[in-house]
């Protein structure tokens, strides 16, 4: 038989093994989860307000919606022209370089904007000549066109393009044909010209109600055919829409290429509808072009445009 004293001792050892502190260790935990990355934004280079998954088209203006960039930094261009003073009605060829903002490398990859990579717009600086040409891009980056101006003087380039991952550009630049001495910082004085125009198989009439600067409204042009009267209904798409629009401020400070609201638009004619904003009062020149029987017709009007009471 135990002795009293000695069961007690054996008891106090057991009850001090019991509750002799044992190392904690906490069960292990999984590492934080990372943040899921943010969906894709894809948006309409013409309506930035309009958004949208990839593979879908801007219900006003039809084009493909492309991703929205995450820097709005301009990109740089470089123009060469061949011969570099070029004469009127002498063959020409412009080479473009698009070069990325942050690193200064040409850019190889361009974004298709209404069947074109890149929009290029001759115009003169006398708001009497324009043409709309589309620069072949080359493997090493470089874009080719030939152009031809009519008359001596000074003109305008007038680039559109959306670099893959950047923001839509409109960029400018001007040349002189050889030879020619006069003015160069000479704003024209152009007046309103509303009239009705016509360009061979279409007759053009602009509606544009009240116009005033900064404000957004709508410009219609009704198409009619010019033998017979009788509306035109048989426009076919040009650069993937029924009608392209160009506008530019007398001084060139305001510059930009609009395309129509498909929403309110005939599909194939006679209606043709664009959403514009002016930034400042002043004259503004309007290039319309609409495609009918394999032919683009080009016709120009000069708006007015006035402040907003």
């Amino acid at each position: 038989m135990t002795p009293p004293g000695r069961r007690l001792s054996a008891l106090a050892l057991a009850a001090a093994a019991w509750i002799s502190p044992v190392p904690f260790h906490a069960a292990a935990q999984p590492p934080p989860s990372a943040s899921p990355e943010p969906a894709q934004v894809y948006l309409c280079p013409m309506h930035p307000d309009v958004r949208g998954r990839r593979g879908e088209s801007c219900p006003k203006c039809g084009m493909r919606l492309v991703p929205a960039a995450a820097d709005y930094t301009p990109y740089a261009l470089d123009i060469t022209l061949e011969p570099r003073a070029l004469a009127p009605n002498q063959p020409g060829r412009v080479r473009l370089f698009v070069r990325d903002p942050a690193t200064g490398a040409v850019v190889r990859r361009l974004e298709q904007v209404h069947d074109r990579v890149f929009h290029l717009f001759v115009v003169g600086r006398d708001l009497e000549y324009f043409a709309h040409v589309h620069p072949v891009l080359r493997k090493s980056g470089a874009l080719d066109v030939d152009i031809s101006v009519p008359r001596p003087g000074a003109y305008e380039l007038i680039a559109d393009f959306l670099p893959s991952g950047g923001a839509p550009q409109i960029v400018q630049r001007a040349f002189v044909t050889r030879g020619y001495t006069g003015p160069l910082s000479v704003v024209p004085a152009p007046t309103a010209n509303l009239e009705d125009k016509t360009d061979g198989n279409v007759r053009v009439h602009l509606t544009s109600p009240d116009p005033r600067a900064r404000r957004e409204q709508l410009i219609t042009f009704e198409l009619r055919d010019p033998a017979t009267g009788a509306p035109v209904e048989d426009i076919e798409p040009f650069l993937g829409a029924n009608g392209h629009l160009l506008v530019v401020s007398a001084d060139f400070g305001a510059v930009f290429h609009s395309h129509p609201i498909a929403e309110i638009s005939s599909a194939h004619g006679p209606r043709v509808v664009f959403q514009v904003l002016f930034p400042q009062p002043g004259m503004y020149r309007l290039w319309a072009q609409f495609q009918r029987a394999g032919r683009v017709a080009t016709v120009a009007f000069t708006v007015p445009i006035r402040e907003i009471d």
